[in-house]
């Protein structure tokens, strides 16, 4: 955990000594308030512990993992408008503290400016070629997720999809664009991407679990707001594998038909849905073989084990997040 510890005091030392603050302010100030705001760190982690596994520098890895970040926040910035979220991180979002228009903008100069950061390294073209193809995946991925609102029926396999293309693929990017930059083979960083697309998808369905029980000074958002936003997770997918006719016809009028609930109704009565079928149980399965999976990928990748014992770790550590 040292190490761990260690790889995050400098990235979070080093992004606060990035001048995010510029003119003009309502563009610029945004992009600090989000990116500046304290998190996991996630993909800069991941990106971070893959360089450092590899035997490379903080340094070189330094500006594509802070490239990473801002291109996630970015993504951030976008989505609450679309989901209409207030709370991000247990902050207002974006656009609740400043507005519509100004959220837009500034999230797309916070796109412009991860790849500003993915250039200052010693193999741009390779880090930018990969920021291109997953931030276009990220953007397919959040496409199924607003089409699947509508959409009268969603099946499992699409919605696994939908969680590969808008978070798993930005993690496994994470963690090969630290390999790259390291200098790691071919074959190591596939494995490495293997085992963040697995890692990813177990981190979504969590998502999707914490969504519906958890504490909101915890999350840092507002428990059952996918209930709310009629957003068919996996939680829902499962429920409506699980249920009786009777108890799947409850739960779509709920989700699609014309009944009049207000939000905390609807929330308690789904839930209560979810907790009769042991829906939580049924996708903690699935997030554990996935879990699995993640496991067998970093087994591949060709380094004593002491060289892989940090990501392992930090895997570990976030599977068992409350937020």
């Amino acid at each position: 955990m040292e190490k761990i510890q260690q790889l995050k005091e400098r990235f979070d030392a080093f992004i606060n000594g990035v001048d995010f603050i510029k003119v003009p302010s309502g563009l610029y100030d945004p992009i600090a308030y989000t990116v500046l705001q304290k998190g996991k760190r996630l993909r800069p982690m991941l990106c971070l512990l893959a360089c450092d596994m590899f035997g490379g520098e903080f340094n070189e890895a330094k500006y594509p993992a802070l490239a990473l970040e801002t291109a996630h926040n970015f993504t951030l910035i976008h989505d609450d408008i679309m989901d209409q979220a207030p709370l991000r991180r247990g902050k207002e979002t974006v656009y609740k503290k400043w507005n519509i228009n100004q959220a837009i903008l500034s999230g797309d100069a916070a796109m412009v400016t991860a790849f500003d950061f993915a250039m200052r390294t010693h193999r741009p073209l390779e880090v930018v070629a990969l920021l291109n193809q997953v931030m276009i995946e990220v953007c397919e991925g959040q496409q199924y997720d607003m089409s699947f609102e509508t959409q009268a029926t969603v099946s499992i396999p699409e919605y696994l999809e939908m969680i590969r293309l808008k978070t798993a693929v930005l993690l496994a990017t994470s963690l090969k664009v630290g390999a790259v930059v390291a200098g790691a083979d071919e074959k190591d960083q596939k494995c490495l991407y293997d085992f963040g697309i697995a890692f990813g998808m177990a981190f979504q369905l969590q998502d999707d679990i914490l969504d519906c029980y958890s504490d909101v000074a915890v999350f840092g958002k507002v428990t059952g707001g996918d209930i709310v936003e009629n957003k068919k997770t996996m939680m829902y997918l499962k429920a409506l594998e699980l249920a009786s006719p009777e108890q799947r016809g409850r739960l779509e009028d709920l989700y699609l038909g014309d009944i009049a609930v207000n939000s905390q109704r609807k929330v308690d009565e789904v839930l209560a849905l979810y907790d009769e079928l042991n829906v939580k149980d049924a996708v903690e399965q699935l997030m554990a073989e996935y879990f699995r999976q993640a496991t067998v990928a970093l087994d591949a990748v060709s380094l004593p084990e002491e060289r892989k014992e940090h990501l392992r770790r930090y895997a570990e550590m976030l599977s068992g997040r409350q937020k």
